[in-house]
């Protein structure tokens, strides 16, 4: 099988990358113009990397008629909601106006492919404790720019089955977390003050925001494991969740994460990093992707946390101090 991955140079799409590359499938990863791919270090002279920016329409055109790939895997996005508060027309831009021009040109070629769009949990907006746990009839109320990117591109991808017929499987993934993520995310954040604290980097003391609030949050290889076989076998129109079906609070992550320390560890809740007026807890369910395609996580939070810390220490050991992307 030939597959294409946009934002496969990423956090996500990189770990799709190699899932696929196991399966042996015949990988291409679409990646913006001046990425870094660093993430793809270990596998990289087993795919094929192409460079475009998805507002370039005829750029995607020629690339997808070189590639005529079977399946494409939609990941890239600007993805960082707070971020997307700066600068909303760039946001709506990449994300539902790339959408739209991958659509248009699948269609204008008519390729036997199908496609996932990977949207996202933050779609739900601010969570009302009636709703819990969330599940895919729940309405959206998307409350950021990049929320509402990912809803609108959702929007179009009924319209675009509805319409002409194409094989689009939606999937709402909610937080996911683990090797390569950028620290600028809580997990991931964390874990590297640990390893740096581990390595004499940084003094026993992690900042923090808000500790007490809650998250569902799975191991990104449990994920794309999902976005495959969800594309695979999952039903054309639909929307699927994947997630752990549980919350843990931030608290939770920082006392599994210290317990990886030697040392003693002072925590300080630091005012600029507490999100306003976030919702206190939010989780979903995953029965319908269960039922679906037989997923469901098999990662223990744990382990996540672990080999997200020891990430770290084998970045910071090789002297890797920039963020991965």
């Amino acid at each position: 099988m030939r597959a294409l991955i946009t934002g496969g140079a990423g956090f996500a799409g990189s770990h799709l990358a190699e899932h696929l590359l196991e399966l042996r499938q015949e990988v291409t990863v679409l990646a913006a113009e001046q990425e870094d791919l660093g993430n793809l270090t270990t596998f990289l002279s087993r795919l094929r990397v192409v460079r475009a920016d998805l507002r370039d329409a005829e750029r995607l055109l020629e690339i997808i008629r070189d590639v005529r790939p079977g399946r494409i895997y939609h990941l890239a996005a600007l993805s960082n909601p707070s971020e997307s508060f700066r600068d909303p027309r760039l946001t709506y831009e990449v994300n539902f106006g790339g959408t739209l021009n991958l659509f248009l040109v699948w269609h204008r070629l008519e390729l036997d492919c199908r496609f996932l769009l990977v949207s996202s949990s933050e779609v739900y907006g601010s969570v009302r404790p009636e709703d819990l746990p969330l599940r895919e009839h729940v309405p959206l109320r998307p409350a950021s720019p990049y929320a509402g990117s990912k809803a609108a591109g959702e929007f179009l991808a009924i319209q675009f089955f509805a319409s002409y017929g194409l094989p689009i499987v939606r999937v709402r993934p909610f937080n996911h977390t683990g090797p390569r993520q950028s620290p600028t995310f809580v997990c991931s954040g964390l874990a590297r003050q640990i390893a740096e604290i581990n390595s004499g980097r940084r003094a026993p003391t992690v900042t923090v925001g808000n500790l007490q609030v809650r998250r569902d949050f799975s191991d990104v290889r449990d994920i794309v494991r999902g976005y495959h076989l969800l594309l695979e076998q999952g039903e054309p129109g639909e929307v699927y969740q994947l997630c752990s079906g549980r919350a843990a609070s931030i608290e939770d992550l920082l006392r599994i994460l210290t317990g990886f320390s030697p040392k003693p560890i002072r925590i300080v809740v630091e005012p600029s990093r507490v999100r306003q007026n976030e919702p206190p807890a939010s989780w979903g369910e995953a029965s319908k992707a269960g039922r679906a395609v037989g997923w469901s996580c098999q990662y223990a939070l744990e382990t996540t946390l672990r080999d997200l810390e020891q990430y770290w220490e084998g970045r910071l050991g090789s002297g890797g101090a920039r963020p991965p992307g």
